[in-house]
């Protein structure tokens, strides 16, 4: 298929995902999927318990914080973004999780290891994992040129869907993180499943 090619169809399902944007800090790009990770349900398991770090750099590093501290020893660390109320400091220091208020400047470790981070006051504060919530971008600019709605995440835009994966354009479906708030591997698999037939349904029963 070429640039130039037309393809005719009766159903659209748009699945092309989205795009992390990262925290610009040396050491944390090549960690992404490793040892720096977005969700605890998804890699909360393999840090078998051993301290992990939060990254304060969005709105979501509270309640990241706050879930986080069931797995393990937590540190939040503030990027200079966060504005914790008074009653979130009561709650994280409630929950036992330590917070740096020296933003981190490197990611250090063999490999795709974490070991430990470098704070901007010099301290070196060993981790195995850090989690952090990227900027998410969506694929591509079909959704957009299409007309399809948009809401906007915690972390980014996502086409807005019906319960069935239905758009707001008729005959168009989305699934996946590009039609989530949430990315998570699992529930983009579920929503494929129902994109799909929906799609197949609508068809047949219109």
């Amino acid at each position: 298929m070429t640039d130039s090619e037309v393809v005719s169809g009766r159903r659209i399902i748009l699945a092309g995902g989205v795009r992390d944007h990262l925290p610009d800090i040396p050491g944390l790009a090549e960690r992404w999927g490793v040892s720096v990770l977005h969700c605890p349900y998804c890699h909360g398991y393999e840090l078998d318990e051993a301290p992990a770090g939060v990254l304060g750099a969005s709105s979501l590093a509270f309640h990241q914080a706050m879930l986080v501290r069931d797995w393990g020893p937590v540190t939040l660390f503030d990027q200079g973004s966060l504005e914790l109320t008074a009653e979130e400091r009561d709650a994280l220091r409630s929950r036992g999780v330590t917070l740096v208020e020296s933003p981190i400047v490197e990611l250090v470790g063999r490999d795709k290891a974490l070991e430990a981070v470098t704070v901007e006051d010099g301290r070196r504060i060993e981790i195995s994992g850090l989690y952090v919530a990227p900027r998410t971008e969506i694929v591509g600019s079909i959704a957009n040129e299409l007309g399809c709605d948009f809401e906007d995440g915690p972390t980014g835009r996502f086409i807005a869907t019906d319960p069935q994966q239905a758009t707001t354009i008729p005959g168009v479906f989305a699934a996946g993180d590009a039609a989530a708030a949430m990315s998570n591997a699992t529930l983009s698999a579920a929503a494929g499943v129902r994109a799909g037939s929906a799609a197949h349904a609508s068809l047949i029963f219109k």
